[in-house]
């Protein structure tokens, strides 16, 4: 077995259809796995990147979430429209963040504070 040099884990865990953090299986991850492996398989990425299913990343609440590693990134509000920008951000290291379409949806400290999700529960 080949050493992979990206690991994207996407959450697909499933909660009650009436918890208020929802989750990211009914938000449609199960599918988005599916997709972004046959775009990684398509893309030539076998050997190098593996996509996998993730039990619970703690932020359902930010959509469909992912981890990217080892760059230690999370991403948050994934959907199918951003499998192009995954496919070419695992390429290099960091280069998920070098995708102008997915550095807005990098989750950090200051926006999943309890201020930032009440906004995110507005708007």
């Amino acid at each position: 077995m080949p050493f992979r040099e990206r690991f994207l884990w996407v959450c697909s865990n499933r909660r009650a259809d009436d918890n208020p953090r929802g989750s990211c299986a009914a938000k449609g991850s199960e599918a988005l796995i599916e997709e972004l492996k046959r775009a990684s398989r398509t893309a030539g990425q076998g050997a190098r990147v593996r996509i996998m299913a993730s039990s619970c990343i703690d932020h359902c609440e930010h959509g469909i979430t992912a981890a990217v590693m080892p760059d230690g990134v999370l991403l948050g509000q994934l959907t199918a429209d951003d499998i192009p920008a995954l496919v070419r951000g695992l390429e290099t290291a960091g280069g998920v963040l070098a995708e102008s379409s997915l550095a807005p949806r990098q989750l950090t400290a200051e926006n999943t504070s309890p201020e930032a999700l009440a906004r995110l529960r507005r708007g």
